[in-house]
């Protein structure tokens, strides 16, 4: 099991952690360092003519002092401690004097907090060190990058002296790996990883290969007891303890295969999403997808809490973290595959509920309109002059391009029956039910025809929304249903009926507007 070096060790053999350094690969143990890449001191700390540090036989030397100093405060800023790493820096610049080093990491642990203050306590740190190493190629590498980070918008100072430093630099050595990081837009002092990822690679880490949760949190406990001013030890056996539980199975699920969940989350979301909007399964199905979630947002609240759990127990004296912390790895293949097969799948999901509800939302029923020649029995009244009145109203209305009105006066002279039908078929899929009703209110009322009650109806097979109701118009009581989809529109006047009577219009209403109707694609209605 590859769990670290060091403290970090989580053995799998039952044996307590390992409470030396951190061993070289071959096997001989190597100090811990804060060196740059590589493993060279900087040229500053270079041994004397005759091979020894300064001070090595007697009481230690200034230079060896500062190195002590530098290398310590380059171990704090690579494990995430900023502050600690700014007062180190700071400690040995005002003990020592100036030390480009020294200007690096406090600049860079100013710069690493994100914030505007230590933003300008960064640059501020950048030129200081400049003005006492001018032409030393990580400082200017370091402020150029700085510089070049900053919002040209809201920083066009900071972004126009980044530029100079790189132009610097690139004057001073074009052929230096600063020079050529810089111009390739990598990062020359990569920040360290947040907290979280830390902490879930240390979690993962430790439960990897089946372990057991509750013998990795004693092992990490006793890790962290050996150094208890380290954070990240500190994080970890917090972090372990509360993924232990029982209650925490979600949660344990999550850290161990994340690649996994997250995939299955995404296959979970794009089924019920295309199914609600292709197959129209209900749309109750959609909170479930939620419960997918429900591992991710376990483990986001317990790993916060076990990080201010560990930051409440840390000593106030911060001294030096325990050697041999491991670096973050870079994902795996498979583990790339898999988070690309994952959002794959959520983009393509994604893609296809939008468009198909899209297509849906301006897809509308064609009909093919044709007045009937009776209804129950009452006939057409052909040629008759107020159907022709109804024709002529609807061509000043603003109707679709394809709009094909229709309208018919149904007469029984010996029964004194009367129905009057006008309507439109057409691309009406944009038309709101709510504005259409109101806007046929208020017509209504403009033309002296106050609706004295109104009631909502079964629209029918062709579906869409049917409202009826009774007006008084010139002294006479008039019922009117209307109704409206997204390819018809139409109203039915006649006569009122007996008072209660909500049944007899609008079913003659849906037996007009099925007569008429007739939709090219049944299953478009």
């Amino acid at each position: 099991m590859q769990n670290g070096e060091g403290q970090f060790a989580l053995p799998a053999d039952g044996k307590r952690p390992v409470q030396g350094g951190r061993p070289a690969a071959d096997g001989q143990p190597l100090e811990q360092s804060g060196r740059p890449e590589g493993g060279e001191r900087p040229e500053q700390f270079e041994r004397s003519e005759g091979g020894e540090w300064p001070g090595q036989f007697g009481q230690p030397s200034a230079l060896e002092a500062m190195v002590r100093v530098f290398e310590r405060a380059q171990t704090l800023l690579r494990a995430g401690e900023f502050g600690a790493a700014r007062k180190e820096a700071q400690a040995g610049l005002d003990a020592y004097g100036p030390h480009p080093g020294l200007y690096l990491v406090l600049g860079r642990a100013h710069a690493f907090e994100d914030a505007d203050d230590h933003d300008k306590a960064a640059e501020r740190t950048y030129q200081m060190g400049l003005v006492d190493f001018p032409d030393h190629l990580d400082l200017l590498a370091a402020y150029a990058e700085f510089g070049l980070g900053g919002d040209a918008l809201d920083e066009p100072g900071r972004v126009s002296r980044g530029t100079a430093a790189a132009a610097r630099l690139k004057e001073l050595a074009p052929d230096s790996p600063q020079a050529h990081q810089l111009g390739q837009g990598g990062q020359l002092a990569g920040r360290p990883p947040e907290p979280g990822a830390v902490q879930r690679y240390d979690a993962r880490s430790a439960l990897a290969d089946g372990v057991d949760a509750r013998a990795a949190a004693a092992y990490a406990a006793e890790a962290a007891a050996a150094w208890p001013y380290d954070r990240r030890l500190a994080v970890r056996a917090e972090t372990l303890a509360a993924l232990a539980r029982p209650t925490a199975a979600l949660a344990r699920t999550r850290v161990r295969f994340p690649q996994l969940h997250f995939l299955a989350v995404a296959v979970l979301g794009a089924a019920i999403g295309l199914g609600v909007t292709a197959l129209r399964l209900p749309a109750l199905l959609v909170p479930v997808a939620a419960l997918g979630l429900l591992p991710a947002l376990q483990e986001l609240y317990l790993l916060r809490a076990a990080r201010d759990r560990a930051a409440a127990g840390l000593p106030a004296d911060y001294r030096d973290p325990a050697p041999g912390a491991p670096e973050l790895p870079r994902a795996t293949r498979s583990e790339r595959l898999t988070g690309a097969l994952a959002v794959v799948v959520a983009l393509g999901a994604f893609v296809g509920v939008i468009s198909w509800n899209a297509v849906r939302a301006a897809e509308y029923p064609r009909y093919e309109a044709s007045v009937p020649e009776s209804v129950r029995g009452i006939p057409l009244s052909k040629g008759d002059p107020m159907s022709e009145r109804m024709v002529s109203m609807l061509g000043r209305v603003d109707l679709p391009a394809d709009a094909q009105p229709f309208s018919g006066l149904y007469r029984d002279e010996s029964a004194g029956s009367l129905l009057m039908l006008v309507g439109v078929a057409g691309d009406l899929h944009d038309e709101n039910p709510d504005r259409y009703f109101a806007d046929m209110r208020r017509q209504l009322s403009a033309l002296a025809a106050e609706p004295s009650e109104t009631w909502t109806v079964d629209p029918g097979e062709l579906g869409g929304r049917m409202e009826c109701a009774v007006m008084e118009s010139a002294g006479n009581e008039v019922t009117m249903c209307a109704w409206l989809d997204k390819g018809s529109m139409g109203m039915v006047f006649t006569g009122a009926y007996e008072d209660g009577d909500r049944t007899t219009l609008p079913g003659l209403t849906r037996e007009l507007r099925e007569a008429t109707l007739r939709p090219e694609d049944p299953g478009a209605a």
